[in-house]
């Protein structure tokens, strides 16, 4: 049915994982309760996410990494009625009031903004989004999903380990993200699509071994820099890239990604609209048969239908009157030999309403001047930061993304 690691669970043991759950106290009636989640035993984990799927019941999934204060708060914060703590035999009980809601995956959404979100999906929705996905997988459904990021968020989660299921295949999730494992595990199994996020993916590339490929790459939760997708086409035979939110989970699909800012092409479930071209930017909006979400996010559409994204709204950078987009001058800042790592940000400017600013990671020290030098051949004037700072480290969030507003100095 699928691996954890090494590790090959068979359907048989997925169904004695059932008939466990079946005799648990805590999860009798289990539709009328939520259950928060924070076992490091992905098995389990996943086990009792197909069982409250199956049993209509609501899962609260929290990263088994969360120290037991956070897990007990982001438990209470959901409402839920028991949190299962790093074991399945010592539940905590938080609340006796029944649950009048449909069964729900619930997600906490930071986005970029660092500010928790509960987000909850009808498991009918979330089948909608696994039909709606599989229907428009471009490989052979024989693919492997190599599930190189967190099974409990919906990127690892929904793309990558229910829609192979869905697809009658048997995802290899990976909890042990050292990158020379993840080599050896899409060298085992050469027809694979390797899930992970952009700086996974790049420390892979790295490491590869020479002469050894990757078969195909997806990509998603933040924007890979410029440079970086050039390496990867370099080692891998195709790159893919999706797009998506927690209201809806993937709701754009590129089946061969060679620009950044292609997310791709609309799922059959959703309907988007965003700007007209490049030069005239607009909030990305997600139409579903239930609800119109609005991103925050500034992006369009090309003549073929491909979502481009552009930026944040929040992120944009106001420059007396002039709209400076961090990616672009990050993919300027990525493209000088030496730095490994740039994020751009805002601060607030007394004379140009605000100013560009980057931190960025390189291996040897780097005079600012050269820098400026740099960007001033390569960008506007108004696109030039005014601030470099380098770090060894950029800060990130919980969830891996960057916070750009916390980078300027702006508490959320």
């Amino acid at each position: 049915m699928f691996f954890v690691n090494d590790q090959y669970y068979t359907v048989v043991d997925v169904e004695k994982q059932h008939a466990r759950f079946e005799e648990m106290e805590i999860l009798q009636n289990v539709h009328q309760k939520r259950i928060a989640v924070c076992l490091p035993d992905a098995f389990e984990w996943l086990s009792l996410c197909l069982y409250m799927q199956k049993k209509g019941g609501s899962v609260v999934p929290i990263n088994p990494a969360t120290p037991k204060e956070a897990a007990l708060r982001f438990a209470n914060a959901t409402s839920s009625h028991v949190l299962l703590f790093e074991s399945l035999e010592s539940p905590i009980e938080l609340s006796s009031k029944e649950n009048e809601k449909e069964g729900v995956l619930v997600q906490m959404s930071s986005g970029t903004t660092g500010e928790p979100k509960c987000i909850e999906r009808s498991w009918d929705s979330i089948e909608e989004e696994l039909e709606s996905y599989v229907a428009n997988w471009p490989m052979s459904n024989d693919t492997t999903s190599i599930v190189a990021c967190p099974v409990t968020h919906s990127y690892g989660l929904i793309s990558g380990v229910l829609s192979c299921l869905k697809r009658g295949a048997e995802p290899i999730v990976i909890t042990n993200m050292n990158p020379k494992y993840v080599i050896k595990k899409v060298v085992k199994h050469p027809t694979h699509i390797l899930y992970g996020a952009p700086a996974l993916i790049h420390t892979v590339v790295q490491l590869l071994p020479k002469g050894q490929r990757l078969h195909a790459v997806m990509t998603s939760g933040t924007v890979i820099p410029a440079s970086w997708l050039s390496s990867l086409h370099q080692v891998a035979d195709r790159v893919l890239q999706q797009y998506g939110c927690s209201e809806a989970g993937c709701v754009a699909l590129h089946p061969n990604v060679m620009s950044p800012e292609d997310m791709g092409y609309a799922l059959s479930h959703v309907n988007i609209s965003a700007g007209k071209d490049k030069n005239h930017l607009a909030e990305i909006v997600i139409r579903t048969s239930l609800q119109d979400i609005y991103t925050k996010d500034l992006g369009y559409l090309k003549e073929d239908g491909t979502l481009c994204y552009v930026s944040r709204m929040d992120d944009t950078i106001n420059v007396a009157g002039l709209n400076v987009y961090p990616q672009e001058v990050e993919n300027v800042l990525m493209a000088e030999p030496r730095i490994e790592e740039a994020v751009v940000y805002k601060k607030s400017d007394a004379y140009a309403g605000e100013r560009v600013c980057v931190q960025f990671v390189s291996n040897e020290t780097i005079d600012e001047m050269e820098l400026r030098e740099w960007c001033k051949n390569r960008l506007s004037p108004y696109q030039v930061p005014v601030e470099f700072v380098q770090v060894k480290e950029i800060a990130k969030l919980p969830n891996g993304k960057v916070s750009r507003k916390l980078l300027g100095g702006v508490p959320v």
